[in-house]
């Protein structure tokens, strides 16, 4: 019965997304698998999205649902490569055991410096490998509290958002979020938050280091490194019995013109990575 709400409610909502026009090509098929990838005409919050790659190539994703037969992703991408190239991405989704794969191709959209991939709906078997171009995606566990499968929408529980690094501005209103591939200007005051992501409880908190900044030369980016801590609560912690979302701002200041790699390494959170552009 569990099951069959649950694959309900996913449903549901596949059709309340809207999906674009079909742009999907698979390369290879089975009839006898339940494979799907199309792209969804959609925005969803970026707190929701967790992230891996490099500072040039970047994937994000949200895990909606798995059980023990099936999971789904939201997932989208972006490609540094300044000039007005395009390309085409890949969603390959692996077979390893039977050693087949499944290909679907989509437009790259030119954003400045950058070509993304607009978000696309993948839903295939749980034990099927999804790659975004030679990209994998994270194969993460869920499971609830009980230690049984979880089903449903949107895993991951004790963190319904993954970490994330902002880039804001000031303004005479307060905080400008700035997103990737946007530039700011060199009057800007700049700001650098760092999310850890919505938790069910409070106790969560990130502590940051002074921020190290090299500023760009000719032929050369520059680049802003942070570091840092999360800290959990511990089990006999009195904590706050609501959903928070913790957060941690350094001021960088005003910077001189350039293109600036930001890593941010912080311990229990992994490494997070942005670009920025000051003209």
């Amino acid at each position: 019965m569990l099951r069959r709400i649950s694959i309900t409610i996913f449903v549901l909502m596949v059709f309340c997304l809207g999906f674009s026009e079909p742009v999907v090509q698979p390369v290879t098929q089975n009839v006898n698998v339940n494979v799907f990838a199309h792209s969804v005409d959609q925005t969803f919050p970026e707190s929701l999205y967790k992230s891996v790659g490099t500072k040039t190539f970047n994937v994000q994703y949200i895990k909606l649902f798995a059980d023990k037969e099936q999971k789904s992703y939201i997932i989208k991408a972006w490609y540094f490569q300044p000039g007005n190239s395009t390309m085409n991405y890949q969603i390959r989704i692996v077979d390893e055991k039977a050693k087949k794969e499944f290909v679907y191709s989509f437009p790259g959209v030119r954003s400045t410096t950058y070509i993304r991939l607009e978000p696309v709906l993948v839903i295939c078997p749980v034990s099927f490998k999804v790659y975004v171009n030679n990209q994998q995606i994270p194969d993460e566990v869920i499971s609830s509290k009980d230690g049984e499968d979880s089903l449903g929408l949107i895993g991951l529980p004790s963190d319904v958002g993954g970490a994330m690094l902002r880039i804001l501005t000031r303004t005479e209103s307060g905080y400008k979020d700035i997103s990737e591939g946007t530039a700011v200007s060199k009057n800007d005051e700049i700001l650098l938050q760092i999310v850890a992501g919505t938790f069910p409880t409070g106790g969560y908190r990130i502590e940051l280091d002074d921020p190290d900044i090299v500023y760009p030369v000719t032929g050369k980016r520059g680049k802003i490194t942070i570091t840092g801590k999360f800290h959990k609560p511990g089990k006999s912690d009195y904590v706050t019995q609501a959903f928070t979302t913790p957060s941690e701002t350094v001021q960088i200041g005003k910077l001189p013109g350039g293109e600036y790699d930001i890593i941010a390494v912080i311990e229990g959170l992994g490494q997070l990575m942005r670009t920025l552009i000051v003209k």
